[in-house]
């Protein structure tokens, strides 16, 4: 999804949590924060939105002002075309803010610039320089010109690479070339000053190397916002469907309908959807980026999370019930999958989407973990399905 391809707004009803830098940016903007109930029943300080437009999450991210996302009262076929363009944009996102971080980390410990920081120990820089205020955007604007080549120095070996693949299709190679030129975009300041420092030298060269094969690493990693998103929906409408399955029983009961009709008649769906509404029990849907929401110990590891308020799997009740623990059971996903549906229901297709993310992750060199927890919290039992990624 490039830019040209996102919607200009997301109206969902999104809660943003922040993190400290984000925090510290919102108070001194003089924007109002508050205390906000998660899926997790645990509580944050952040902000309620219902309708933001997509930069501004996109910007959000790639400031790392945002720790945690998440909607919740939404069901997920009604609102399927929202939550996938919302998740698509997050993950993106994360993925340009992964490429401008290591981007930024392999300049700042290149020779070139280890040789400059030794031959002027007044003048160093790394991560700790400190530049006055509007510097860096100055520098950049007086030197448009010189940017725009450097750009295309970088860019034109890796068009040329994406036209003579034989793999891609049309569409294909103008969405790949549209990304590459989002995740130059995503580059951090610092980054073009290095490059603009050293333009016109032998260590330029050196320095565009190490960008473009930066470049060419973050591109092979693209299709985990489109995979993971659908892998979510498909989750989610499984689940949804399970939960709407057990309502109309209850709510049909006198009428002798079938409950697997219901999922398929909008008449018959919609009231069952609305008094699960007002039970609470729509599933939450929640993206922990980082920092302490995220408790998992690295940078480029992100979280996506499904909290059903219902446990579905009846022979563990009883003994969650029992646990003092939060998370009584634990299972991977796959488990999951065929706990939770009997065999020859056509919801096991969801066990093909997770081979195949699985398999596709590997193929990217992401690292992909999947697992669902019951847990318990005030009596109110709750099944958590956690997809945890490591780019």
């Amino acid at each position: 999804m490039t830019a040209n391809e996102r919607k200009q707004f997301i109206s969902l009803p999104l809660k943003f949590v922040f993190s400290e830098e984000g925090a510290s940016a919102m108070f001194r903007q003089n924007i109002q924060i508050k205390r906000l109930k998660m899926g997790d029943q645990t509580e944050h300080y952040g902000v309620f939105l219902e309708k933001i437009t997509s930069d501004f999450i996109q910007r959000m991210i790639m400031m790392d002002y945002i720790s945690k996302i998440e909607v919740s009262g939404v069901e997920p076929v009604e609102s399927r075309g929202e939550i996938l363009e919302l998740s698509k944009l997050i993950v993106l996102s994360i993925l340009y803010r992964n490429f401008a971080e290591i981007t930024q980390e392999k300049i700042l410990a290149s020779n070139p610039v280890k040789k400059w920081n030794y031959s002027n120990p007044s003048m160093v820089i790394d991560e700790k320089t400190q530049f006055k205020e509007g510097m860096l955007q100055s520098l950049m604007e007086r030197n448009t010109e010189e940017i725009n080549k450097i750009q295309q120095e970088l860019i034109d070996p890796i068009d040329k690479s994406i036209e003579e693949d034989a793999d891609l299709q049309e569409d294909e190679k103008k969405q790949r070339k549209e990304l590459l030129r989002e995740f130059i975009s995503a580059s951090y300041p610092i980054t073009w000053f290095v490059l603009l420092k050293f333009l016109n030298t032998p260590d330029f060269l050196p320095l565009l190397r190490i960008i473009r094969h930066c470049l060419v690493e973050a591109l092979k990693k693209i299709n985990l916002a489109e995979y993971s998103s659908l892998m979510l929906m498909e989750l989610a409408a499984n689940i949804a469907n399970l939960n709407i399955q057990k309502e109309a029983k209850q709510l049909y009961k006198a009428k002798h309908v079938d409950v697997k009709i219901v999922i398929q008649d909008p008449k018959l769906r919609l009231p069952v959807i609305e008094s699960l509404r007002k039970k609470n029990s729509l599933l939450t849907f929640s993206w922990k980026l980082g920092g302490a929401n995220l408790a998992i110990g690295s940078k480029g590891r992100f979280q996506i999370v499904l909290y059903d308020q219902d446990i579905h799997f009846v022979a563990t009740r009883e003994s969650v019930a029992q646990s003092k623990n939060a998370d009584a059971k634990r299972f991977n996903l796959s488990e999951f999958y065929k706990k939770l549906f009997n065999s020859g229901n056509d919801l096991d297709l969801g066990i093909f989407y997770l081979s195949f993310l699985d398999e596709a992750c590997s193929n990217m060199g992401i690292k992909f973990e999947s697992m669902v927890n019951q847990s318990q919290f005030s009596g109110a039992g709750q099944t958590i399905t956690t997809l945890t990624f490591s780019i």
